[in-house]
């Protein structure tokens, strides 16, 4: 009877009200209001993700070397650079940079945060000092970094020879790649810091406890206990620090221009795109960059599920 007099009410509506009515209730049923909520953001990803996806997938099918038209040449541009000496170089730089980063700046980092795990006198100012480098543009800090590696004006040389040293020159073909990833290092250990001590400050107590009570070193405690603990902050550092690193931009940029044997594999891509205009092999090479990227995040991000289970 209630259901019947509901049904009249709402035939003596407008036809309008009654459709109206009706959609919105579809909208913002439980079904259908998570799809409404995420709208929002699936037209930013479409707009910014998919459409540049396919954009470039398109070209990469294409010769098209600005400003001739674009001609269909199929799978032609990825033979070219899988055959490209210049393409397995920059790679290698990549994956050698990434290498050398991840390891020294997981390693740095997990000193620090050990030492921060500790109360000490004015350890809340350290902390907040330790944030700096995350709060500069990562362009505008390869170039204070290049005027301090500068090898006559640079304040680096000019402390090395006030105290005894000759001066280095930080952009020689042997020593630039080095120089790169220290500068990446020092802006992103702070990250790998404050994760790490995220991760040391949940560890239970009663595990420790037990240990000390047990006899066990500092140094049998750390690898037995603290590290194996601590595998899934590791691993989730290391899987955004590869896709970071992977696509290492700006501190090229800002000071060798990928230049003296620096040129990664993103160089490459800007390199070919926009400075030579090749925007089919440049989109090719921007391809397989991503799907690289995604083949070698996709098995980091199987050892952190494996991780995870294991600390579960």
């Amino acid at each position: 009877m209630v259901g019947h007099g509901n049904d009249v009410r709402a035939e003596a509506l407008p036809r309008e009200l009654i459709v109206r009515r009706r959609f919105w209730e579809v909208v913002t049923s439980e079904k259908y209001f998570k799809w409404l909520l995420i709208t929002p953001l699936l037209l930013v990803l479409v707009i910014f993700t998919f459409y540049p996806f396919f954009y470039c997938l398109y070209y990469s099918a294409h010769q098209f070397a600005m400003p001739r038209p674009p001609k269909f040449i199929g799978l032609d541009n990825f033979r070219a650079v899988l055959q490209d000496v210049n393409f397995w170089q920059a790679l290698g730089r990549s994956f050698y940079l990434l290498l050398i980063s991840t390891v020294v700046e997981l390693t740095v980092a997990m000193g620090i945060a050990l030492l921060f795990n500790r109360e000490f006198k004015g350890q809340n100012i350290i902390r907040g000092l330790c944030l700096l480098p995350l709060l500069i543009s990562p362009l505008a800090m390869s170039m204070i970094w290049n005027y301090i590696l500068h090898y006559d004006l640079g304040m680096a040389n000019h402390v090395l020879v006030k105290i005894g040293f000759s001066k280095v020159n930080w952009w020689t073909p042997k020593m630039a790649l080095y120089t790169i990833a220290a500068i990446s290092i020092w802006q992103w250990t702070p990250f790998s810091i404050f994760v790490l001590l995220a991760g040391l400050r949940s560890l239970p107590r009663d595990a420790f406890e037990a240990a000390k009570v047990d006899g066990a070193t500092r140094w049998y405690t750390f690898r037995r206990l603290t590290l194996p603990m601590l595998m899934p902050m590791i691993m989730i550092i290391i899987l955004l620090r590869t896709m970071w690193l992977i696509r290492i931009f700006d501190p090229l940029y800002g000071t060798t221009h990928g230049g003296v044997g620096t040129e990664t594999l993103d160089w490459m891509v800007y390199r070919v795109a926009f400075v030579f205009f090749d925007v089919g092999t440049g989109s090719t090479l921007a391809v397989v960059s991503l799907f690289l990227t995604l083949i070698f995040c996709a098995l980091l991000f199987r050892v952190l599920m494996k991780s995870l289970g294991a600390a579960e």
